[in-house]
């Protein structure tokens, strides 16, 4: 027993080194143009890891310390911060959850991919995940790293049949982000595909096969996390929905739309407004970082449609859906970078075409240093 734990530790060393490095070095690059912007924002701060404290990073501590109550936010993550606290700062804590966390989805992304392709489309895969422009919130106190680690290792484990372990972390998927829930029929679908069923046409034979397995009725487990979060909003805010309705009073950006009609306002925008309403920089980011960041996704699902990779379709086509009802698309490319499959897809395409691999990693390279700038003049990214 010991040698098979001390096995799989040596195993999985490489990737708390890689996480490690990773750390290290958008540290580094942070204090450096923070050190040459004269006029940024934090300029002067006591504790230099204040430099990173921002936006929803200093929600997620306040929720922690009991300083306000969880309604936007999902609990999982300001959950961990509290039981880390006991042993560190809540600063730290988040440091080091976001830290292993990353570690872990290395980890798993690395595994899976190996499995189901071969170790360059993974090498690439991790390599185009790390520096994505958005990448850039792995690092920090968001769900981002927390979530990738559930949402990879998920869907290893579903690779490999263990329903079970599939549930679990599906149902920790639900309180740490509102798509966690993507999960529960991402599961059902893949569940069903390996059962011995009839063609489609017999719609009745294949529910009554599905109906006799008993992790068709686990899979419940998984939606009661949001099932709970929900109770818990109407316990303390009155409102089952409050992680939705307030959305409405945290940014005017977060506005409902039909998908057909925020494409209709998109191209609006792209034709119509120009750089001349909205600013250059504005233009930029709405048009090629945001609405850029949509299409990526939108490829990717009709490729992985193509390859009739079912889970990755369903999990693509779920938050196109999602992304698409919301008007101006307000950082869709910070959701993006969780989405794995979109850096197979890139890894797949460019597998016999080393310059355009490199092409779209020098690209990258460009845009997630340049969001680092402005994340260190205290500018806002996504």
């Amino acid at each position: 027993m010991l040698k098979i734990i001390t096995k799989k530790i040596r195993f999985f060393l490489p990737y708390l080194g890689i996480s490690g490095l990773y750390f290290s070095l958008f540290f580094i690059v942070i204090f450096l143009f923070h050190f040459y912007i004269n006029d940024a924002s934090l300029q002067g701060a006591l504790n230099p890891f204040y430099y990173f404290l921002r936006w929803d990073s200093i929600h997620y501590l306040e929720i922690a310390l009991g300083e306000s109550q969880a309604s936007v936010f999902f609990p999982l993550y300001p959950l961990l911060i509290w039981i880390f606290s006991m042993f560190f700062s809540p600063v730290s804590s988040g440091f080091i959850i976001s830290f292993f966390s990353l570690a872990i989805a290395l980890y798993y992304l690395d595994r899976l991919i190996k499995r189901d392709f071969n170790k360059k489309i993974s090498h690439h895969s991790l390599l185009l995940l790390l520096f994505f422009p958005s990448a850039i919130f792995l690092p920090l106190i968001y769900t981002e790293a927390l979530f990738l680690a559930i949402l990879t290792s998920f869907f290893y484990y579903l690779g490999e049949k263990k329903w079970l372990i599939a549930i679990i972390l599906a149902f920790f998927a639900t309180i740490t982000r509102n798509v966690g829930i993507f999960l529960w029929p991402i599961f059902l679908i893949s569940f069903y595909l390996q059962l011995n069923v009839h063609p489609l046409g017999y719609v009745k034979k294949n529910l009554n096969i599905l109906l006799r397995k008993k992790y068709f009725w686990l899979s419940f487990f998984i939606p009661l996390g949001l099932i709970l979060y929900c109770f818990y909003n109407y316990l303390i805010l009155g409102d089952f929905f409050a992680f939705i309705n307030y959305q409405k009073n945290w940014s005017d950006t977060h506005v409902f739309k039909w998908p057909w009609q925020t494409i209709k306002e998109m191209f609006n925008i792209i034709f119509h407004l120009g750089v001349n309403k909205i600013g250059t920089f504005n233009y930029f980011r709405i048009i090629f970082v945001e609405f850029g960041s949509f299409i990526l996704l939108f490829i990717s699902n009709i490729y992985w449609l193509i390859k009739k990779h079912w889970p990755y379709t369903l999990f693509c086509l779920l938050n196109l859906i999602t992304f698409s009802t919301i008007f101006p698309m307000a950082s869709v490319n910070r959701y993006v970078v969780v989405i794995f499959p979109i850096f197979i897809f890139l890894a797949q395409i460019s597998k016999k075409q080393d310059w355009l691999f490199y092409f779209i990693l020098s690209v990258s390279y460009i845009f997630f240093f340049f969001n680092i700038f402005i994340f260190s003049s205290g500018g806002w990214v996504a």
